[in-house]
């Protein structure tokens, strides 16, 4: 599972670059796709279905915040560690279908707390070496993405729903391409592994796949102010029927 979203981890023979691009697990297999798709639904339609997009915020964000506990618990069984995330992430999911207006507050952390990590991921061990100074850095983005859903609701969906969709996107790719993309991005949010002793150096790969994730992040937001900008989505409170209603933006 990814890390449980966005970053995911398998074990460890699914996201180690030296295994190359041809030693794919039917379990890496599976989980990069899933995660190539849904972030395909989420970059560029994820304001479009917005309860398609509440349900995979909550699961992304419920169960990375199981999956980052466990983990720094020491629970080390990749098995236990992707079922209880799953189970955790598909109620969450469930929550904030129900509860839209703190889901997207959600959607606004989860969505700079991704930023946060693209931007560490630039440099082997983190942009930000303490793991004191990570954790405050993605906190703080978090926090900030969080008060910004509940002020700016049109902006965050869409703006959040590209950012976490193109980083969903990548570590999909990760997974087939093996270019150690996602196993950095665990290092920064695993305090049980010991990063400050990591050597070496990022690879061209994982270079493409940061710019990448840039790119189709971009790519995303134009394309969805661009068709559905002027429109909404949301659930119309008023409608006695509880349907989705789609209205334009009155000016």
């Amino acid at each position: 599972m990814t890390q449980a979203a966005p970053v995911t981890e398998m074990d460890e023979n699914d996201t180690n670059p030296s295994n190359g691009s041809d030693n794919v697990t039917v379990q890496g297999g599976i989980a990069g796709a899933i995660l190539i798709i849904f972030g395909l639904t989420l970059c560029f339609f994820g304001y479009r279905f917005f309860h398609v997009t509440m349900y995979l915020v909550g699961f992304y964000f419920f169960a990375n915040i199981t999956y980052v506990i466990m983990a720094n618990s020491g629970v080390t069984s990749p098995t236990l560690l992707l079922v209880i995330s799953i189970v955790i992430g598909i109620l969450g999911g469930l929550l904030l279908v129900c509860c839209s207006r703190l889901g997207i507050a959600v959607l606004g952390g989860f969505a700079l707390y991704s930023l946060g990590l693209w931007i560490l991921g630039w440099k082997p061990g983190g942009t930000i070496a303490s793991p004191v100074g990570r954790g405050i850095f993605l906190g703080a983005l978090s926090a900030v993405g969080f008060i910004i859903g509940f002020i700016l609701e049109r902006e965050t969906v869409i703006i959040g729903t590209a950012i976490i969709g193109a980083y969903s996107i990548v570590a999909g790719i990760d997974f087939y391409a093996h270019t150690g993309f996602i196993s950095e991005a665990d290092l920064f949010i695993n305090s049980k592994d010991n990063i400050t002793q990591r050597v070496g150096s990022l690879s061209a790969g994982a270079y493409a796949l940061l710019a990448s994730f840039i790119v189709l992040a971009i790519l995303g937001m134009v394309i969805q102010f661009k068709l559905w900008g002027r429109r909404t989505f949301r659930p119309a409170a008023a409608s006695s029927t509880g349907n989705v209603v789609s209205t334009e933006k009155t000016s």
